[in-house]
């Protein structure tokens, strides 16, 4: 069992377990946008980040609820160069999914 920082119980995920814990699967006509089927927070370099829907669209906020990034498309906002010009979907070796 892994911890996060804060001692939080995460989770290190693939690109292809993180579709599976989204749900991708049951929308298959919505392969271009999938939907975010759950909310969620994550660690990345012992930085808090949550994504979660706003504005009609879904965003990344820091632990501050600083708006990082958004876009109407899930699958675009977590392939958007975020962190140091990688997306969220480029670092998924590096994050840990709060759960």
């Amino acid at each position: 069992m892994l911890h996060g920082p804060d001692g939080k119980t995460v989770s290190r995920m693939s690109w292809d377990r993180f579709k599976a814990y989204q749900r991708w699967d049951e929308f298959p006509e919505r392969e271009s946008n999938p939907p975010m089927t759950t909310d969620f927070a994550f660690w990345y370099k012992n930085k808090k980040y949550y994504c979660t829907g706003e504005d009609y669209g879904n965003v990344i906020v820091d632990e501050s609820w600083n708006r990082m990034a958004y876009d109407k498309n899930f699958l675009k906002l977590l392939e958007y160069p975020l962190f140091e010009g990688k997306s969220f979907r480029d670092c998924m070796d590096e994050i840990l999914i709060i759960e």
